[in-house]
């Protein structure tokens, strides 16, 4: 072994040592967060927790950024320039079940990755970031912090999701919300029905249309709805209605297709009642998440160092993530772990519970490791980041095609 492989090896050793140092510290930080859940753009707790954490790790941290008061960017720079990569925190909750998406794994995986690496920083040529991404729930924060220049320096993108299975290759859904209102006239619901214009029939008749709709799509497709308003009283005719669907499809362009499908059953459902229609587009679109299969091989290939196992589940239901934006202009990976069995739903009180099972800490030691060491991979080895770099130029080619 050369001097410099013996160099190499002995800062592999230090990280992982360095992490199961901080075992107790990485589960405490993580139950933490699970304690205390907090929605969208009001994660100030958590995002605080974390900041202090990289703080005492030498960390610069910049809070709030891009316009997002529980956004924050940790930086640790290397001896002299390199590239720059950054891990992905999430940290915010669902209403009712809390972390039933296990954002408490997210943000401290990410966290703790970053500052594993602080002890060999000064050895290196490059940059660590932890970048505090909010709402990922709700208005998706990367979207925003993306849009406001937060990621124009960065190389490459890293984070892990919990779930109920462990796939390195993840993709996602395109998704886009959006919002369907119908307006009628009032009118005594059992003296003169007839006289007024039922709003709610015809959000209702547009719910059972889409209902029929999925029938003629692909089965990848998806477009759960809710009624959000009904009406005041039932002996009023209901003058106006309300309801949100959240479409998705395999790629951006499949989901225009399908937007524009969803939105003929309800032109049909207004003519059909003479409701007056109007649509609206509830945040921003969830692109698909496009996986950099090279990155992610480094990831696969420390992760099954680490005694990680592979265990795709046959129930392959995909969400939508705002990572997928990110995933179109910079080089991104976000695996999945599996840290309870694959009957567990998703968003969730038992997902939530999980988050912070024994089995699950145990995967957030070695998510942590994992990610750290396929950081060091990209700034010890001058190829990886090249050819991380020419897949994705060769599939943002194949795009634009």
């Amino acid at each position: 072994m050369s001097n410099t492989d013996r160099k190499l090896a002995n800062l592999y050793r230090q990280v992982i040592r360095k992490a199961d140092a901080l075992r107790s510290l990485i589960v405490a930080a993580s139950k933490f967060i699970h304690d205390h859940p907090e929605l969208g753009e009001q994660e100030f707790e958590c995002s605080q927790r974390l900041v202090d954490e990289l703080r005492a790790h030498g960390f610069q941290v910049e809070m709030p950024i891009g316009g997002m008061p529980t956004a924050f960017r940790a930086t640790l720079k290397g001896r002299r320039t390199g590239p720059t990569i950054a891990f992905l925190a999430e940290y915010d909750a669902l209403p009712t079940v809390g972390h039933g998406c296990g954002h408490n794994f997210i943000g401290t995986a990410s966290a703790f990755a970053g500052i594993v690496l602080s002890d060999v920083m000064n050895s290196l040529n490059g940059r660590i970031l932890v970048i505090g991404t909010p709402a990922e729930e709700t208005i998706g924060g990367k979207i925003t912090l993306l849009e406001a220049g937060i990621f124009a320096d960065v190389d490459v993108t890293l984070m892990v999701h919990p779930s109920t299975e462990t796939r390195i290759y993840y993709s996602s859904l395109a998704a886009q919300v959006i919002e369907i209102e119908f307006r009628g006239k009032p009118s005594h619901a059992a003296a003169s029905p007839w006289l007024g214009i039922n709003a709610l029939d015809a959000l209702v008749q547009t719910y059972v249309a889409i209902d029929n709709l999925k029938k003629q799509l692909s089965p990848s497709v998806r477009i759960p709805g809710i009624i959000t308003y009904g009406g005041a009283r039932p002996n009023i005719v209901p003058e106006r209605a309300v309801g949100q669907f959240s479409v998705r499809a395999e790629s951006s362009a499949a989901l225009s297709d399908v937007i524009k499908k969803v939105k003929a059953c309800a032109r049909g459902a207004a003519l059909a009642t003479r409701a007056r229609l109007s649509f609206r587009i509830i945040d921003r679109r969830y692109d698909e998440m496009r996986s950099n299969r090279t990155l992610a091989s480094l990831f696969e290939n420390r992760w099954r160092a680490l005694g990680g196992q592979i265990r795709e589940s046959s129930l392959k239901g995909r969400g939508s993530v705002d990572i997928g934006n990110l995933s179109h202009v910079i080089p991104a990976i976000h695996p999945s772990i599996a840290i309870t069995n694959p009957e567990t739903p998703g968003h969730s009180r038992e997902f939530a519970h999980a988050a912070i099972s024994p089995r699950a800490n145990c995967e957030l030691l070695r998510v942590v490791k994992t990610l750290a060491l396929t950081a060091l991979d990209i700034l010890t080895q001058k190829q990886a980041l090249k050819k991380i770099r020419a897949e994705f130029q060769l599939q943002r080619s194949a795009k634009s095609k």
